[in-house]
């Protein structure tokens, strides 16, 4: 048993060293929306935080990649794919304001209020 408790404990240490997200968590709606989202991995580097999220919706499931600064509340897409997050394609976005209510705004809002 003890070596089962050293070995958990372990993989726990070892998952939460990096600073990034060990598990998928709920990212939580404002707005009704037929997906749920899910934030995979957060990273900061300077001032800007990349997440890795998804959106599992009725008919697919779908990943991206967005940078987002905190401080503006501004965000970017980076990239998006159906396909898997290492798929994850496309050129960066535009820096882009929230809109009230969108599931980039509750990405935002909740990516900036989670500690490192």
């Amino acid at each position: 048993m003890h070596k089962l408790c050293v070995i958990s404990l372990t993989i726990v240490v070892a998952t939460f060293s990096n600073g990034a997200c060990a598990a998928e968590v709920q990212i939580p709606r404002t707005m009704y929306d037929k997906g749920t989202y899910y934030l995979l991995d957060k990273k900061t580097n300077g001032s800007i935080t990349t997440t890795l999220h998804k959106r599992v919706g009725v008919n697919e499931t779908g990943f991206s990649k967005t940078e987002i600064n905190c401080k503006s509340m501004q965000y970017r897409d980076m990239g998006y794919s159906e396909a898997g997050p290492d798929k994850i394609s496309g050129s960066p976005g535009r820096w882009t304001d929230l809109v009230s209510g969108s599931s980039k705004s509750d990405l935002v809002k909740f990516a900036c209020s989670r500690k490192p």
